[in-house]
């Protein structure tokens, strides 16, 4: 097997190097085993690895008839496996691709530079039951303000831009597709607790009826749940409360589902801190209990609150299945922030204050959407139709004021407008897309399916003031695009065991409202949606005892956006092409005595295919910014009798986050890393008598590294902002029904 030639450095190659071996004995070996697998069939179906078979815990379960280079994140993995603190954006670093960090420990710092891929936040979608959900600006996403871990059943991490039946604004990089809790089978009362390093602490309570089985009755759910954490940065601490509800009805052949979630934060924002704090203070330097200074906790206070509610109608009538969701979800932000970083953070002359005051920022963020999804399938004898309309509608009010931090009181930091105002505005979004695919059975082997989408999107920015302090709009400047957006795939089982699939597919990337941030914002946003064709291909192969799926892809983007000046306006262009290539491996294998190895590995290369397109510096051939060269997972699962325990190791190659990538040097390189964590859990019913009851122990970063994780580059005084890995830290867990 050949990989793509990569620049890793020879210390870096060896974590890749070691994952790559595991993984191509395991693809031998399981050849083997799936040509002894098909004289016995039961033992592959839909979902292979979610089988408990071998006395081994669920990982993640393997998709014998998937088109797409897809994971499906189990429920056993995020209940007794991940961290309970963890959110989306933490759990999916268990797959192929994925990264993101964590400085301030896991549910307490929203996942940072989150990528698949090497595509950034913003850049791939998120769902949650099949709705799509982002910031209506720039298309990213607040994990920890959503659904944390006890509130999710699973998640399907779709590395691909998709079908006609993905919905979302970022349709070139992938979906991670989250699941919301079920109604179990039958009543239960569960509790659940935690406590560990920094005061880290979680209570909470499910109460549920059973899941209704015939018409006339209904189910009914509860998630109550309280975390706080003095985090593992000084003084970043932070609270959360979250609630969940929901209801499944049943009657006349339908079902209506009702579902309802929120989330409030209240947190000291921890931002980089200077390699020389670190230096002086220790890796765990987050802020300082000193007013007065500008790295006092008290200039970072934030405090947010998220919902998330629909209601979903699903019926059939002859061979037609009809499912429409209705839904709102919001955002509310309010907090402080300093005007530079941690090393010049002064007001400055000329504002009538005192120029040593600490300059900061209050914001007020609140947006609201409101949407609704209608889909239909009819089966006949060739295959399935599936087909439908999403509509949405955002509306977003942001606005940003000066503050002197020191006195409490505004200033007039707008020197434009003689105000303290540096940005107000409303602003709109609005999308019409209807969607159609047909999954056609050509064979009893081979089904192929093509699909077809088209979105409409449009934008409305009316501000009074335009952000970087610019005149306002007098009235609403309005920017309407669309896309066409054709796929293709199939999947062709070689034996029962066996399977190839391959994908074409157009994805793109609806233009940012940011581009309206100009001094002539009807001028500065004529860019069209970025494009991405994405062509990828793989073989997926199973039994009880292994499982394996390997491939390969390649993304082109092409009308890449960047900036231009005219007559001394910033104008918003597209330009150039960047091109995205990888090879994906992942796999588990059971060896005995409640052992299973599992692992995956990425090869990724992204790079500028023309120069100039961020900047002058930037020249074709360089690495995109937040692309990682190589991410790995290698590991242990256990599982016997009563017992039951992982160790796993996540690997993340080099990476630029500059945003001109590699040609920014290495004051924006991230080096190589790699974390280890340790889980150990015993079933307790036989000691307690009480069902369901557990207890686990975990302890996060085993080996204690303090890799960096992330660069803002140089600091206004000249040391490199960065973070690092939250340290070594430990957690004991307690559940069980009452």
């Amino acid at each position: 097997m050949t990989f793509t030639k990569t620049s890793i450095q020879p210390r870096k190659f060896a974590h890749y190097n070691a994952i790559t071996i595991f993984l191509v004995m395991l693809l031998q070996h399981e050849s083997a085993n799936a040509v002894d697998a098909i004289a016995n069939e039961d033992v592959i179906s839909v979902q292979v690895n979610g089988s408990l078979t071998n006395s081994t815990p669920e990982f993640t379960k393997l998709q014998i008839d998937k088109s797409s280079p897809q994971t499906y994140l189990t429920n056993e993995t995020i209940q007794k496996i991940a961290s309970p603190f963890s959110d989306y954006g933490t759990l999916a670093n268990f797959t192929p691709s994925f990264v993101s960090s964590a400085p301030n420990g896991n549910g307490f710092d929203a996942a940072k530079n989150q990528t698949l891929r090497g595509f950034a936040d913003g850049q791939f979608n998120v769902t949650l039951d099949g709705i799509p959900f982002a910031d209506p600006d720039g298309f990213s996403h607040h994990s920890t303000s959503y659904f944390p871990a006890a509130t999710i059943d699973h998640m399907v991490i779709d590395r691909s831009p998709g079908s006609a039946t993905d919905l979302g604004y970022a349709t070139i990089g992938g979906s991670m597709n989250v699941s919301s809790l079920q109604i179990p089978l039958k009543a239960e009362n569960y509790l659940y607790g935690s406590y560990g390093s920094f005061a880290t602490s979680q209570a909470g309570a499910r109460l549920n009826t059973a899941k209704p089985a015939e018409d006339g009755q209904t189910g009914f759910m509860v998630n109550v749940e309280h975390m706080q954490s003095d985090g593992a940065l000084s003084h970043a601490d932070g609270r959360k409360d979250d609630l969940l509800l929901k209801t499944e009805s049943r009657f006349g052949g339908a079902t209506l589902t009702a579902f309802y979630a929120y989330d409030r934060y209240h947190f000291n924002n921890p931002s980089s801190v200077t390699t020389a704090q670190i230096a002086a203070y220790g890796t765990g330097f987050g802020f300082t209990a000193v007013p007065g200074t500008p790295d006092y906790f008290g200039y970072s206070t934030t405090d947010r609150s998220s919902d998330f509610g629909y209601v979903r109608l699903q019926s059939s009538l002859n061979a037609w299945h009809f499912d429409e969701k209705l839904y709102t979800y919001a955002y509310r932000n309010n907090g402080l922030s300093l005007k530079g970083d941690d090393t010049a953070s002064p007001v400055g002359n000329g504002y009538g204050v005192p120029s040593t005051d600490i300059g900061g920022r209050v914001s007020n963020e609140h947006y609201r959407t409101f949407g609704n999804i209608v889909e239909a399938d009819h089966q006949d004898s060739m295959g399935v139709f599936r087909g439908g309309l999403w509509l949405e509608h955002s509306r977003e009010v942001y606005y940003r004021n000066a503050l002197d931090l020191s006195t409490g009181a505004v200033y007039d930091a707008n020197k434009n407008a003689d105000s303290p105002v540096l940005f107000n505005y409303e602003s709109t979004l609005n999308t019409v897309e209807p969607f159609a695919e047909y999954e056609w059975k050509a064979s009893d082997a081979l089904t192929v399916r093509p699909g077809l989408r088209y979105q409409r999107v449009s934008r409305g920015f009316d501000a009074s003031v335009v952000p970087n302090s610019l005149p306002g709009t007098n009235g609403e400047v309005g920017r309407s695009v669309h896309s066409t957006l054709p796929s293709l795939d199939g999947h062709y089982a070689l034996t029962p065991n066996m399977q190839m699939f391959a994908q074409w597919s157009k994805g793109a990337l609806v233009p940012n409202q940011s581009f309206f941030y100009s001094s002539n914002p009807t001028a500065g946003n004529q860019a069209q949606p970025e494009t991405s064709r994405a062509l990828q291909a793989g073989i997926t192969i199973g039994s009880t005892k292994a499982s394996l799926t390997l491939d390969a892809y390649q993304i082109k983007l092409d009308n890449y956006v960047s900036t231009v000046t005219v007559a001394g306006n910033t104008e918003y262009v597209n330009d150039g092409a960047v091109r995205y290539r990888g090879i994906e491996l992942e796999g588990n294998r059971f060896i005995g005595a409640g052992f299973r190895i599992i692992g995956n590995a990425s090869v990724v290369r992204a790079q500028f295919e023309e120069s100039g397109i961020t900047s002058p510096a930037q020249l074709a051939g360089d690495d995109i910014p937040l692309a990682p060269r190589y991410i790995g997972l290698l590991g242990v699962l256990y599982e016997h009798d009563m017992w039951s325990g992982s160790l796993l190791t996540k690997f993340i190659g080099s990476e630029y986050q500059g945003k001109n990538g590699s040609s920014d040097g290495p004051n924006y390189l991230v080096g190589a890393y790699s974390y280890t964590n340790l889980n150990i859990a015993r079933s307790m019913t036989d000691l307690t008598g009480i069902p369901n009851a557990r207890i686990g122990f975990s302890i996060n970063n085993l080996l204690n590294q303090a890799p960096v994780t992330d660069t803002a580059g140089p600091s206004a005084a000249g040391p490199l902002l960065v973070n690092v890995l939250a340290r070594r830290n430990f957690l004991l867990s307690l559940s069980g029904d009452f």
